[in-house]
């Protein structure tokens, strides 16, 4: 029997309510509460890549969807135990386009899309309104006291008629209705004829006193309103939100979630005066959380888990991988320094090419005999993951003034040492550090020429970086893959290695070549990042490799040019890049240089590390050859010096590239 893969992509955009309740995965209360914050005062803006689960986020904490986890409950009793009233609106749902192509005739165009926007918002709270009220019959609502207040800033005479909650929900439809017309006919007529029956700011949030007056219940309840997607707000558009939220003081407040590049302005309407960070609202970076959780391994099991359990199977053998999604896949034996793994590469009397280039080095500086010697030394007896290891070594405590015959005898009596399983501190962490860069060596030069392994959940887990939507990128690639080799994913043998590393580089060209396929901005991004890769690439395999497991860089803000700063924005605002915050000190003054890291979602597509331990530290020259489209030629030039630098570490001289510890300083 076939299944529908249980890790498609869907946005949370398109789930039912019931969805986004059955697929939701505790990530732990304190984190929740410290996005959603529902008691805070101050509204607050949750900004995040694509797929770290801003939509999934507010709607779980709508009232209709709670109303669904508490289908036995009044719906005061929901208020008295969730101390929050939310309601949730989609900036798409407002259809906001219509209202900037209405503005190539109307003055007022800004003006209208508040109304409408209000209109949404309300509505949407009066839909919960009658819920509550409908559920908790026995309970007195004091309707007239609520409209009351509501009249207060209400101009239209056809509202005198409204005498219930009801009633004030029949009114709003209609008046949203009439918008919808007027707008529509604007198209063809030329103009916009339509009464406005309150000003901007005048209806959602005085609703919060009338709530007080319909029921006492609602001077504990706080009123959210949850708008998500903003960056389909122009900023015009975008100032309507902001004004409402300078408005709020505390009657209500806004979660406001978008793209990391989704808040274009802080200004509001009018006279255009700021809204203040820290004052009028908060900010905080989603991907920021969920990368530095560390409950996040375990959150991704759960939310495994919870897909594959919507299949339906009753199996014992699926049961026993379900309690353990870690047996759905095979991982790389790295045991007994890797041996198993690297038989299996069939180099047999093929000597890796990085030995070639260690030998051809070390003659430019020592004599054939002693090459011969060294080399034997460092390689003779050992297998091939710790002969790379001492060459590796060999190469980094190499000093033209110490006898390199000393050095050998060093490492080799150090190497047996560990072999033996006795205390080599220095060696044990050379060995933790670059052994999982060697083998990825190893398996690019070996006869069977095979890509670098990206394979067990716990590698597609650190891939994810935190990210809902790139855990089912790869695990929904993985399960196709499967499906079209006629292999049963769920209830048959462990998924091969090759597979899943198919798995994570179809991943990987999936997210840089069509899912930020988004026009200039993008094009400029994927340039940047390719020569990036590229370099991190030219590090991790070359013979002397200058970092451990390269896949971050930091760089002087000043060096920037105005063209890099822009393309560095990009990188960011696409998740392509993340930042490090905290930086890394530079070794030669006072100035903390920014930190990046590339998304690892991305490493297999240029067969780089997953996970990062130190940076390497960009020059001026080579941090602008690579995030300015413009200058191909100066990285081409830049690279092929570094290339040459790593893999002739015995040379004096390389050109503009100096051999010093502050690394690409050209």
């Amino acid at each position: 029997m076939e299944y529908t893969n249980p890790f498609a992509l869907v946005k949370a955009s398109d789930y039912t309510d019931e969805q986004i309740n059955s697929l939701w995965v505790e990530i732990g209360l304190s984190t929740i509460n410290a996005i959603i914050e529902p008691q805070a005062k101050s509204s607050k803006f949750i900004l995040g890549g694509k797929g770290t689960g801003k939509t999934h986020l507010l709607r779980y904490f709508s009232y209709p969807v709670i109303r669904l986890r508490k289908p036995n409950s009044t719906g005061l009793s929901i208020l008295s135990e969730e101390k929050f009233l939310a309601v949730f609106l989609r900036a798409t749902g407002v259809d906001a386009s219509r209202f900037v192509m209405a503005g190539d005739f109307l003055k007022g165009s800004q003006q209208l899309f508040g109304i409408y926007f209000e209109l949404k918002l309300i509505e949407a709270l009066l839909h919960s309104l009658c819920d509550i009220k409908r559920t908790s019959s026995s309970v007195g609502f004091d309707d007239l006291a609520f409209i009351r207040v509501i009249n207060e800033s209400i101009t239209d005479q056809s509202f005198n008629d409204v005498v219930s909650v009801e009633g004030f929900h029949d009114w709003v439809l209609n008046e949203r209705k009439k918008i919808d017309e007027a707008v529509n006919n604007a198209a063809f007529s030329g103009k916009v004829d339509v009464h406005i029956p309150f000003s901007i700011g005048s209806i959602c949030i005085p609703v919060s006193r009338a709530l007080h007056a319909w029921h006492p219940i609602f001077k504990d309840v706080p009123l959210i309103y949850l708008i998500d997607e903003i960056e389909n707000l122009n900023e015009q558009q975008q100032e309507v939100l902001n004004t409402l939220i300078r408005y709020g003081e505390s009657n209500a407040t806004f979660r406001v979630t978008g793209r990391l590049y989704g808040l274009k302005t802080t200004k509001t309407m009018g006279a255009g005066e700021e809204n203040r960070e820290g004052s009028e609202y908060k900010t905080i970076v989603l991907d920021d959380i969920l990368r530095n959780l560390d409950k996040f391994p375990e959150f991704a099991k759960n939310f495994i888990r919870k897909r594959l359990h919507s299949i339906g199977i009753v199996d014992s053998e699926f049961e026993r991988k379900l309690a353990n999604p870690s047996l759905f896949f095979e991982e790389i034996d790295n045991t007994n320094n890797y041996v198993n793994a690297i038989t299996d590469l069939r180099f047999e009397d093929k000597i890796p090419t990085t030995f070639k280039y260690f030998k051809d080095s070390l003659r430019s500086v020592e004599a054939q005999e002693d090459v011969d010697f060294i080399y034997g030394k460092l390689t003779s007896g050992f297998s091939l993951l710790i002969q790379k290891l001492n060459i590796l070594i060999f190469c980094k405590k190499y000093k033209k003034k110490n006898s390199s015959i000393d050095l050998a005898n060093e490492i080799n009596k150090s190497s047996l040492d560990f072999i033996k399983g006795e205390d080599v501190s220095s060696y044990s962490t050379a060995y933790n550090h670059y052994s999982s860069d060697l083998y990825a060596q190893l398996c690019r030069e070996s006869p069977k020429e095979i890509n670098c392994p990206y394979a067990g959940l716990d590698t597609y887990i650190k891939m994810s970086s935190g990210n809902p939507r790139n855990l089912l990128l790869i695990l929904g690639k993985a399960y196709s893959i499967a499906s079209f080799r006629d292999i049963d994913f769920l209830r048959g043998p462990k998924l091969s290695i090759e597979l899943q590393t198919e798995a994570a580089f179809e991943a990987a060209k999936f997210m840089f070549e069509i899912d930020t396929n988004l026009g200039i901005d993008s094009d400029m991004a994927r340039i940047a990042i390719d020569r990036l890769a590229s370099l991190l690439r030219t590090a991790r395999y070359a013979l002397n490799i200058p970092e451990v497991s390269p896949l971050a860089v930091s760089f002087s803000e000043n060096d920037l040019s105005p063209v890099s700063r822009t393309t560095l924005k990009i990188c960011l605002n696409y998740s392509l890049l993340f930042e490090i915050h905290g930086g890394r000190p530079d070794r030669n003054s006072q100035q903390v240089n920014r930190k990046f890291q590339l998304n690892p979602m991305l490493s297999p597509r240029w067969r780089l590390p997953i996970s990062r331990r130190g940076d390497l530290g960009l020059s001026s020259i080579l941090v602008n050859a690579i995030f300015d489209p413009n200058e191909k030629e100066a990285f081409d030039h830049s690279l092929k010096q570094l290339h040459s630098k790593w893999n002739n570490p015995f040379r004096k001289k390389f050109g503009q590239v100096e051999h010093q510890d502050e690394l690409f300083d050209l």
